[in-house]
This record gives C-alpha cells, sequence and structure tokens, in this order.
C-alpha cells in the first residue's frame, strides 16, 4: 500500500468519524480529533520531506546538466564565428 494511499485512507476514517459523532458529543472525543489532526498534518510534513531529499540528488544532477548543455548552446552563438575560407583555396572549383 503506497504512503499517499495510507494517508488518504486514515483522514478519510477520521471525516468519519466527525461526522458520525453526535453534536453534543463527548469532550474527549473532541480532543482526540485536535491531537489526530495536527498528528497527521506533521507526519504528512516529514514524510515529504524525506521523499523529497530521497529524490534531491537526482534532480538536481539533471538540472545543472541541463542549465551546462544551455550555457553551451549561448556560448556557440557569442564565439567567434569560423573564418571564410581563402580566395585561393583548394576547395573552391573554377569558375567560368
Amino acid at each position: 500500500m503506497s504512503i499517499t494511499r495510507a494517508i488518504h485512507e486514515a483522514i478519510h476514517e477520521a471525516l468519519h468519524l466527525v461526522q458520525a459523532a453526535p453534536s453534543h458529543g463527548n469532550p474527549a472525543f473532541a480532543a482526540l480529533i485536535w491531537w489526530l489532526v495536527p498528528l497527521f498534518a506533521v507526519s504528512g510534513a516529514i514524510i515529504y520531506v524525506i521523499w523529497v531529499s530521497r529524490f534531491k540528488d537526482k534532480y538536481e544532477s539533471e538540472t545543472n546538466r541541463s542549465v551546462g548543455a544551455f550555457q553551451a548552446f549561448q556560448r556557440s552563438f557569442t564565439e567567434n564565428p569560423p573564418a571564410a575560407p581563402s580566395a585561393g583555396s583548394a576547395d573552391e572549383s573554377p569558375q567560368p
């Protein structure tokens, strides 16, 4: 079961419990909800940070490679163009 699916099911169950509680409910149940919501939020944030940090190096290396290729592309426009062939070069065919 994936992490996101487990979180989704836990939130769904908590919402179902809140809806099933009577409006004049038990104060202990209300206190439990006020503890569960921040607990799920903090655990979700921790899981997200761990997940992002696992894949951080992969994305950074791809970004650096892409930026390097783009900078080389930009430099190709600023470098001096190749010199035109001279009039007496052997590559030219004689003109009639």
